[in-house]
């Protein structure tokens, strides 16, 4: 009757370890199933600002052409045709433009590739917290295993 008892305890305690280590195990997937979802959405996130940023891009281009063509006609109109004042003020304007563009293209590449660093350490933090919950299944086991065996051990001999 003894035996039995202390079987039924060692069995509860095993089992208690396992449920416990099973609980922990799917709390800590569940966090990794949620830094997963957010890596994804940071990449989706890098890929937008990157659609916009090219179509950005080509808008300011087409605004920068209809500048320079705008100014390059009311050079004409004025007489001053292709003096080198004019030449100079159109490259002048044209560089200009085209350094705004550049510097909101540095912008945009910087916002994407933050959100993609975002994405990794999100893809990281899901690797650790499988591997955490792992390793509390496995620490909760060994515990449930060692009550269990515990249970059977006396100080003055089994």
């Amino acid at each position: 009757m003894v035996l039995q008892t202390a079987i039924l305890a060692a069995g509860l305690n095993f089992a208690s370890g396992f449920l416990k280590g099973k609980e922990a195990e799917n709390e800590y997937l569940a966090r990794a199933e949620t830094a997963r979802q957010q890596a994804a959405v940071y990449r989706q996130n890098a890929a937008t600002v990157r659609l916009n940023g090219a179509l950005n891009e080509d808008a300011q281009r087409s605004q920068k052409r209809a500048t320079i063509a705008s100014a390059r006609a009311a050079a004409g109109e004025a007489g001053m045709g292709e003096s080198p004042t004019t030449a100079t003020a159109l490259a002048t304007t044209s560089s200009a433009l085209e350094q705004n563009i550049l510097n909101r293209r540095y912008e945009t590449e910087s916002a994407a590739e933050n959100y993609l660093y975002q994405a990794r350490l999100a893809e990281e933090e899901a690797r650790q917290y499988k591997k955490t919950g792992s390793n509390m299944f496995v620490s909760n086991m060994l515990s449930g295993l060692a009550s269990a065996v515990g249970g059977f051990y006396k100080p003055n001999g089994l």
